[in-house]
């Protein structure tokens, strides 16, 4: 997904908005322990209608995003230029990916992104300034 507009640092993007559900999917959102948004199982939606109604389905993982999800919002964690792709770490959400994928971005060589349990130690207390609060509780978890 790429911005329509410029972003200011800590500007709301858009609200993450959809069916809650305790189960992840490939697509979902996690926004609390057990909690995920998911578009509607029955939304029948074409390519732009999904971008309208459920933009955060469109997003993309960065190991170095510009922007964070809070709460249910998606907020700019720097400037974005308009036309810029917009990307938040899906590891500052994700307890444990349904899905896991090899990154494609070059800041971290290509690791498979899993999800913040499979994080070192290191790893966790790097993202802990853009953790959701839910991950943040378990940042001193044991690591597995």
């Amino acid at each position: 997904m790429v911005a329509l507009h410029a972003f200011r640092k800590g500007e709301r993007i858009f609200e993450i908005d959809g069916v809650l559900t305790p189960t992840p999917s490939r697509y979902s959102v996690q926004i609390d322990t057990e909690v995920h948004v998911e578009v509607p199982e029955h939304a029948e939606v074409d390519a732009e209608q999904m971008l309208v109604r459920y933009p955060w389905r469109c997003l993309n993982h960065a190991c170095d995003p510009n922007a964070r999800i809070v709460g249910r919002e998606l907020r700019a964690l720097r400037p974005i230029r308009a036309a810029e792709e917009i990307t938040f770490d899906y590891e500052t959400t994700e307890w444990d990916m349904a899905s896991p994928f090899p990154c494609g971005c070059t800041r971290c060589g290509g690791r498979t992104i899993r999800g913040f349990r499979h994080l070192s130690r290191e790893e966790r207390e790097r993202r802990r300034p853009w953790l959701a609060p839910h991950l943040l509780a378990r940042i001193d978890a044991p690591v597995g």
